[in-house]
């Protein structure tokens, strides 16, 4: 990550996402992977972050499906 810079008294600062396509039973759906140094690394964290989402369902005991990732993030 670049350091920050200021344009008229806001801070800007760039950032590296990876965005990984998913499929499940209700279509595609997106994972949006910030601080990935790679496409591997970005698919190793989307697997990690599905299968947190599979337990979480399991705990809850009822599985809607993904609905909408897009606005979600996943950072470790």
């Amino acid at each position: 990550m670049k350091p920050a810079e200021t344009y008229k008294r806001w801070i800007i600062q760039t950032q590296q996402v990876f965005y990984v396509e998913v499929w499940d039973s209700n279509g595609n759906h997106y994972i949006a992977v910030r601080n990935a140094k790679s496409e591997d690394e970005a698919v190793e964290m989307a697997k990690h972050w599905i299968d947190k989402h599979e337990i979480q369902a399991d705990e809850l005991n009822c599985i809607d499906g993904f609905g909408d990732l897009l606005d979600n993030e996943y950072e470790f």
